[in-house]
């Protein structure tokens, strides 16, 4: 069972921004369900004790002491919701952040991916027109060289000839 004293000294572990959720939202469960199982208790209770005769102010005292167990709970209450509540918030704006910068992220990737994309198409575009240039030149050395070997079996001819 859970003690004023566990409930005081408690600490929660931090996380990036606050306290973990889970582990408020566990601890915060351990303590209603004992307070829980106590006013259930005090309720079975309390008929038992109504018969016994008791002293005059002892009844008062007993109602004033459920009256503050009563208002304890519900404090204890009001506070695990509260606690909930931020704990909840605090969960929602740390999601919101990551996704925020998954976003960030993925938006910096497709733009290096298109950067990356266009310097290949140019490249790929510069290739092409040096392929097509060196074509060209060969074919242009093939046909010089055509025409020297022509030259040269006409000059071979007249030498001939002479």
């Amino acid at each position: 069972m859970i003690t004023p004293n566990d409930i005081a000294t408690k600490d929660f572990k931090k996380v990036a921004v606050g306290y973990s959720p889970e582990e408020v939202d566990t601890f915060l469960d351990d303590i209603y369900e004992d307070y829980e199982r106590l006013y259930q208790l005090s309720l079975m209770e309390k008929p038992k004790a109504e018969p016994v005769a008791a002293p005059v102010g002892s009844t008062e005292q007993f109602k004033n002491l459920e009256r503050s167990i009563e208002r304890t709970l519900s404090f204890a209450e009001a506070a695990a919701a509260e606690t909930k509540a931020a704990a909840q918030t605090e969960a929602e704006a740390i999601l919101s952040a990551a996704k925020s910068q998954a976003a960030e992220i993925i938006s910096g990737a497709r733009a290096k991916a298109y950067e990356l994309e266009q310097e290949i198409t140019a490249l790929e575009s510069r290739y092409e027109l040096m392929k097509t240039r060196v074509k060209l030149l060969l074919y242009a050395e093939i046909e010089l060289l055509d025409k020297n070997e022509i030259l040269a079996e006409k000059e071979a001819r007249a030498e001939e000839t002479k």
